[in-house]
């Protein structure tokens, strides 16, 4: 059988190394990096952070031209537009991705028709988006009338990986968090303290960087505490000594378009505590696979953002954000039944579901065209 050969433009991040290492049938994944086949994001992020920042002082929409192949089909990322008049498909975070995740980019009108332009070109074929809320936000910011029935959802997946589930006296609650303050840090120190003195069988796993000024403020011996990016582990390491000692995944995130550690959480069966923040609720569902805490002064639909800025909130509604957390805690850690319930339900989601492998390849073969969808 001939191969449909797709031409990547992907970087190392795991949502692209799942696709190249476990790609549709028929497929073939032409010129991938070492980096996109081995998922070596976060040992460059910083860099990568900082290359962006100053892309986007030129105030230019993310364009590249691919080099001339025997591909059939070019398959962007990032909001990296492709200029080759050649069959492409592009998978997108946030619409904002254009601009490198600035939505004050997306004011100008010039480069909004631009973009507007390429997605309704016969050689855009799909807009693949990570997300309903971001399929959403691509209504909200631009004019999607020519090109609405190329906008579609895929989600990221993960393939299985064994894990053996270690057996230990004390409920672990896991924290893995790359922004420590965006992403809830203080909030979890905080209402992990409250429980802390009210259950005794109970201990915190914070992997994020810690400011010590917190670590000294919160030195109970049930709190342990692991660097991120001073001591990076690779994923599958990371999900077999960390994510398997554990019985609970807490993500009270305030900035995210996806979060892809609740993928690993679910590989992981773990039940999960999210926020209401753009595309979380898809992937925590509330009461099913985890609970949702809402965040005081934040909506999707106001602006379809994937951030809240934290300075935004009183002393009052980060007192409620932190009941929220406390209570659902509680709720899982009193309760093994409930536990192992949303865990079957995380890990399904997974194996079979929504963000499964299965899922996912049966959408790329549409969007590529190889198949009627």
């Amino acid at each position: 059988m001939k191969k449909f050969r797709v031409k990547p433009i992907f970087g190392g991040h795991q949502i692209y190394q799942e696709i190249v290492n476990f790609p549709p049938k028929g497929v073939e994944y032409m010129g991938v990096s070492s980096a996109t086949k081995s998922g070596k994001y976060y040992e460059s992020k910083k860099m990568k952070e900082k290359l962006g920042s100053l892309l986007q002082k030129f105030k230019l929409p993310r364009m590249i031209y691919v080099k001339p192949g025997k591909y059939n089909l070019i398959h962007s990322s990032r909001g990296i537009i492709p200029l080759n008049m050649r069959p492409w498909v592009i998978d997108m975070e946030h619409v904002h991705s254009f601009f490198g995740l600035n939505p004050k980019l997306m004011k100008n009108k010039f480069w909004r028709k631009f973009i507007e332009k390429k997605l309704a070109s016969k050689n855009c074929k799909a807009i693949l988006c990570h997300c309903e809320a971001t399929r959403q936000a691509f209504f909200r910011y631009l004019d999607c009338s020519k090109f609405k029935d190329k906008i579609k959802i895929l989600y990221p997946s993960s393939h299985i990986i064994p894990i053996k589930k270690e057996k230990h006296d004390k409920i672990r609650i896991l924290a893995i968090l790359s922004l420590f303050e965006h992403k809830g840090g203080l909030q979890i120190l905080e209402a992990f303290s409250q429980l802390d003195k009210k259950y005794k069988n109970i201990e915190l796993w914070l992997r994020a960087d810690v400011p010590e000024s917190f670590k000294k403020k919160y030195n109970s011996k049930n709190i342990k505490y692991m660097d991120y990016f001073k001591d990076i582990i690779p994923r599958e390491r990371l999900l077999k000594e960390v994510y398997s000692k554990c019985d609970i995944f807490l993500y009270p995130t305030f900035c995210d378009s996806f979060g892809y550690s609740l993928i690993d959480a679910m590989v992981a069966k773990l039940p999960i505590i999210g926020t209401n923040m753009f595309a979380v609720p898809e992937i925590v569902e509330d009461g099913k696979n985890g609970f949702v805490i809402n965040i005081p002064g934040y909506s999707l639909k106001d602006n379809f953002l994937q951030y809240y800025p934290i300075e935004n909130l009183t002393k009052k509604d980060n007192e409620i954000f932190i009941r929220g957390l406390f209570k659902s805690l509680e709720k899982l850690i009193k309760d093994k039944k409930l536990r192992e319930k949303m865990s079957k339900e995380s890990f399904r989601l997974v194996n079979t579901g929504k963000f499964s492998i299965k899922e996912r390849n049966k959408k790329l073969l549409v969007a590529y065209g190889v198949k009627n969808g």
